[in-house]
């Protein structure tokens, strides 16, 4: 306990008043003169009486009040000292991995050990949910499921460290390596009471990715083979009219209605594509900036037609009746074409010639390296999701859903000033699912992406947040009510002793 205003203790010496009043005001008991004492003449000689206090109980009750008013005067408080957090053990796991049950079994001793050790398991998701006990040990027994993700584990980090400020937190964090669950700028840092152990993924995944109708008794089909490794597309041909394809020793049962074509794998799983039967339109707009963009464009889409052998026909025109526009220009983008991309379904490439810097990069594709040198400013935002990144996870290509159409964002270039892409044999099969794109390509994607490009590279120091204030209490309106009530039963007392 302190006092706010210690200089009014000096008013508890006020007690002295009600003591020199209490001395002065002694009274004297009354004389009746009985008998022949009426007659003597009083003493002349006056002799001191001794002091005695009487009604000590009252004048210590007067005292007392005095006091309390003093110290109530010089604001007394008491500090509660602050509520330091306590530390926390929790483990966060990608429900990629908690719904697979290779990578579920391969983790299950770690999780359980430190499950027993008081650590507490969350999904690493948006919301971080907690799992209990019960339902660790359900998920240990149930099989494959499919999970949508949606989160972006780079992005979560942040919040993952928000929710565990105190140095002493010790957390583990478990997710798979694959690319699609990161997007955008990977972190500078990551917390240092945070460990991250990425888990590598083998997993594999075919699907159909193209069909195109070659002429009216045959189909050419693409197949899209994913591993940790990258992807790969082969071709097949098959008559129109087979209800079943054997790929890689594995048996497809066909179905087709109209322009739709249906694959069922042998794992039940199924893929749907329209089937290819007029030639791609596409319109490549350039201005003479970037009429050296142009040629390398024109030799990928060529090979692509070559290859799938579709006819695709290129024009420099701005025609209504294309599917896809490259706007290789500096200048905005009419309003007219962006009109087309929401309400017919355009495919819309934007590539600016403005605002270029340089960079000393490689794409993240498997096969050759292929090295980026100049990276332009454009902004993206929440909607935009990467389909080409740097090995450091910079955004090089980005797609954004614009009503019925899509919007692609490249940052770099074809040439060899910008990258080594337009001369690199890649450039078209990187090209091909986005002409030929499969409605749900994100969940075939099982590339990785190697641990030094995953981890952020360097940890962040934990400092503990300042701590706060303790809790100050004032006891000024106790001790008011405690000289009130003391004054209350000092007046009863006094009272009753002047009746007597």
């Amino acid at each position: 306990m302190f006092f706010l205003a210690s200089y009014w203790l000096f008013a508890a010496s006020a007690i002295l008043i009600p003591i020199a009043i209490h001395l002065w005001n002694k009274r004297q008991g009354k004389t009746v003169k009985m008998g022949s004492l009426r007659w003597l003449e009083a003493s002349a000689s006056n002799r001191w009486s001794s002091i005695k206090l009487h009604d000590v109980g009252l004048l210590l009750l007067r005292c007392l009040i005095l006091l309390l008013l003093a110290v109530a005067l010089a604001q007394p408080v008491i500090t509660r000292p602050p509520q330091t957090p306590e530390s926390q053990k929790a483990v966060y796991v990608g429900q990629e991995l908690l719904h697979t049950s290779a990578t579920r079994q391969q983790l299950q001793p770690t999780i359980d050990s430190l499950l027993q050790r008081g650590y507490r398991l969350h999904t690493y998701t948006p919301d971080f949910a907690a799992i209990s006990q019960e339902q660790w040990q359900q998920l240990s027994t149930t099989a494959d499921s499919a999970i949508q993700h949606s989160a972006n584990y780079w992005d979560l980090l942040a919040a993952l460290g928000e929710r565990h400020q105190q140095p002493q937190d010790s957390i583990w964090l478990f997710t798979s390596d694959q690319q699609r669950h990161f997007a955008g700028t990977r972190p500078d840092g990551i917390p240092e009471n945070i460990r991250w152990i990425p888990v590598a993924s083998e997993a594999t995944a075919t699907w159909l990715q193209a069909a195109v109708q070659t002429s009216p008794d045959s189909l050419l089909l693409f197949i899209g083979n994913g591993t940790r490794d990258g992807i790969t597309y082969n071709r097949y041909y098959t008559p129109a009219a087979a209800q079943s394809i054997t790929v890689n020793n594995q048996q497809l049962q066909l179905q087709r209605q109209a322009d739709t074509l249906q694959a069922i794998f042998p794992d039940k799983s199924i893929s749907k594509v329209e089937v290819q039967t007029e030639p791609l339109q596409i319109a490549i707009l350039a201005d003479e900036a970037q009429q050296p963009e142009v040629r390398y464009l024109q030799a990928a889409i060529s090979a692509i037609s070559s290859y799938t052998e579709l006819p695709i026909h290129i024009t420099s025109a701005q025609d209504t009746a294309v599917e896809w526009v490259f706007w290789l220009r500096s200048d905005e983008v009419p309003p007219l074409l962006q009109e087309q991309v929401a309400e017919q379904g355009l495919k819309l490439w934007v590539q600016p010639d403005t605002e270029f810097s340089a960079i000393k990069a490689s794409m993240a594709t498997a096969g050759e390296e292929v090295a980026v040198h100049q990276l332009s400013s454009i902004t993206g935002n929440n909607a935009q999701q990467a389909i080409w990144s740097t090995q450091s996870g910079e955004a090089l290509l980005t797609v954004q859903s614009v009503g019925k159409g899509h919007l692609y964002r490249f940052r770099s270039g074809f040439s060899p000033d910008r990258s080594s892409l337009g001369q690199s044999a890649q450039l078209p099969e990187l090209l091909l699912p986005l002409l030929f794109p499969q409605q749900e390509a994100a969940m075939y994607d099982v590339r990785a992406l190697d641990e030094q490009q995953l981890m952020p590279a360097q940890k962040v120091a934990v400092f503990a947040p300042e701590a706060p204030e303790g809790q100050r209490i004032s006891l000024l309106p106790w001790l008011v009510l405690a000289a009130f009530v003391l004054f209350l039963i000092e007046r009863v007392i006094a009272g009753r002793r002047a009746i007597v």
